[in-house]
């Protein structure tokens, strides 16, 4: 989900500290099995062509549980879709890369240019 050079520092500014990202730590066993196999049964991609809306993907490039590689596949199935990398993100990139991700996500949203992301 993190660098583990963000994970390192967040401990050492945050001791103890915990991260949901996963999900809510207070769910029952039943209900987090049932979510993951949901999670891995679910394909929309013959769905990804009626999509009307404007469509920003947006993706880390580092994504261990996700390959990168899938973002542009994505977008190229959206009609009129653009796609955003978030260089040396991983799959948590909307938390731990918020300075980058989130003006591009901002801009996409008021219909403005979005930034090119930094090179690491």
């Amino acid at each position: 989900m993190y660098t583990p050079a963000w994970l390192a520092e967040q401990e050492r500014a945050h001791p103890g500290r915990e991260f949901h990202t996963l999900g809510d730590p207070t769910m029952p066993a039943h209900a987090r099995r049932r979510h993951l196999r949901a999670s891995a049964r679910h394909d929309a991609w013959d769905a990804l062509p009626r999509i009307t809306a404007p469509t920003l993907v947006v993706h880390g490039t580092d994504d261990a549980f996700n390959p990168a590689a899938n973002a542009p596949l994505l977008a190229a199935r959206i009609p009129d879709a653009r796609t955003f990398l978030v260089p040396g993100a991983r799959h948590a990139y909307f938390e731990e890369f918020a300075d980058v991700a989130t003006p591009a996500v901002l801009a996409f949203l008021a219909g403005s240019a979005v930034p090119q992301a930094p090179l690491p």
